[in-house]
């Protein structure tokens, strides 16, 4: 009787645990799917018996399981899944890609997209009904030149038209097209040198799915913001992030704005601010919280530290010592099994993958990065068969740095730009290193120029 109950229990609170994913194939089917955060995932394997079957794992996903229900429960590399409702609807979906949004400044959700050949995508263009989104076009079409469809299921057909590298994608929207392309992302959300976000919420826009939730805004647009978000001032002088204070308004719709005081400075002529910063917040205890945190913050202070510090805390010049050990933990930092872990292209690939999937999540990256630097410096040596260990000490900092040197003295990858663009990623391990010694070719070029 118990686990009848809880059976229910599960199905009926479903919907309070998961979203719908609606995802249309190629062919045009409607595959109605739903999104699990980690809680229901583990509840839903537990009430239905999941048994994970390597066999009908679904690439670039870290497991797959089969229910007692006879859904299947694919499981993503940041420990969320989808929830298909049957194995023939599971199949539908084999062009299917699952990939987690990368927008710097949007929220993170999960989407997918479909990888076609460039044949397969010009055909959709020229003979399904399909209207080109002439606004969105390379500015050097002779280098890199596409093309961009809405089709009339509402998806996004991306045609590579480049004269190297033909291919075609289609995408349910033009924020999952944004993540992977940076031009399409500008011409989409504008550039941080205009004024596009601030006309945007000059017109009402809260920009919900931004984030974080905090804009720069220029005097000029305040009457407009407070009319047409019809906000009502509730709290003056709020501090939440400097010294500068804002005015805190209610919208009638249920957010608040905090606005700076565009008047809080002695500035001569126009007696305000030239450019001030708006932040959004859901609640008003959100407000009170970051009002807290700031206060905080002011107490202790400002703290810096070297990029290796905590690294070097940890393992000294016996870094090379740890290597091992490292590697054993990515599997479980990244989630995914041990046995997909090798040191070539394809183990680089599903490392890529997974960091997709976790690396915008700041808070673990101090936890997995002595653990990637770990794996791509093995990789790197028993893929090239060249390199080994070393510890090169800053001496300035006090700090010892892990390195791979190579034969001719040189380094694999510059640690700063391997940790930089790590943080600032997600971006492939193959770009932040030397994978296809592109640094080592030019240094070599500087070299034979200068002996001329």
């Amino acid at each position: 009787m118990r686990q009848i109950f809880l059976i229910i229990f599960a199905l009926t609170n479903l919907n309070s645990f998961s979203q719908k994913l609606d995802i249309i194939t190629i062919d045009k089917s409607k595959i109605q799917t739903r999104l699990l955060d980690s809680a229901a995932k583990s509840q839903l394997l537990v009430q239905f018996n999941g048994r994970q079957d390597k066999t009908f794992r679904k690439k670039w996903t870290a497991r797959t399981f089969l229910l007692s229900n006879g859904k299947i429960l694919v499981e993503f590399y940041d420990k969320q899944a989808v929830l298909i409702d049957n194995l023939d609807d599971f199949r539908k979906l084999d062009r299917v890609r699952f990939v987690k949004n990368t927008v710097a400044f949007l929220k993170k959700n999960i989407s997918y997209k479909i990888e076609l050949s460039f044949e397969e995508g010009n055909h959709i263009a020229q003979n399904e009904k399909s209207k080109r989104l002439n606004n969105l076009k390379s500015d050097m079409p002779e280098y890199y030149d596409f093309e961009v469809y809405e089709l009339d299921t509402g998806q996004i057909l991306f045609l590579d038209k480049s004269q190297n590298f033909k291919s075609a994608v289609i995408y349910p929207d033009l924020k999952t097209l944004s993540s992977d392309n940076n031009t399409i992302a500008e011409q989409v959300y504008g550039s941080e040198d205009d004024e596009y976000l601030m006309k945007k919420l000059a017109s009402g826009d809260p920009l919900s799915d931004y984030e974080p939730s905090d804009h720069l805004i220029y005097p000029k647009y305040e009457e407009e913001l407070i009319r047409n978000h019809k906000l009502t001032l509730i709290d003056t002088k709020v501090f939440v992030a400097s010294d500068f204070y804002g005015n805190l308004y209610k919208s009638e719709k249920g957010y608040y704005i905090l606005l700076d005081d565009f008047n809080q400075l002695n500035v001569p002529k126009t007696g305000k601010i030239g450019i001030g910063t708006l932040r959004v917040y859901n609640t008003l205890d959100e407000v009170r919280n970051a009002q807290k945190k700031y206060e905080e913050f002011k107490d202790k202070g400002v703290t810096s530290e070297h990029i290796y510090q905590r690294i070097s805390d940890k393992y000294g010049q016996k870094f090379s010592e740890a290597i091992n050990q490292l590697i054993d933990s990515l599997p479980e930092l990244l989630n995914f099994d041990k046995e997909q872990l090798s040191f070539d292209s394809v183990g680089i690939d599903l490392v890529d993958e997974a960091l997709k999937w976790n690396g915008t999540n700041y808070k673990l990256f101090d936890s997995w990065f002595p653990s990637i630097l770990a794996y791509y410096g093995q990789c790197y040596i028993a893929d090239k068969k060249e390199g080994k260990w070393t510890m090169y000490f800053d001496k300035e900092s006090k700090v010892w740095i892990p390195e791979v040197k190579l034969a001719d003295g040189s380094s694999a990858w510059d640690w700063i730009d391997f940790y930089k663009d790590l943080y600032e990623g997600p971006i492939p391990l193959r770009w932040t290193g030397d994978w296809d010694g592109t640094r080592k070719t030019i240094r070599s070029s500087i070299r034979t120029q200068n002996s001329h």
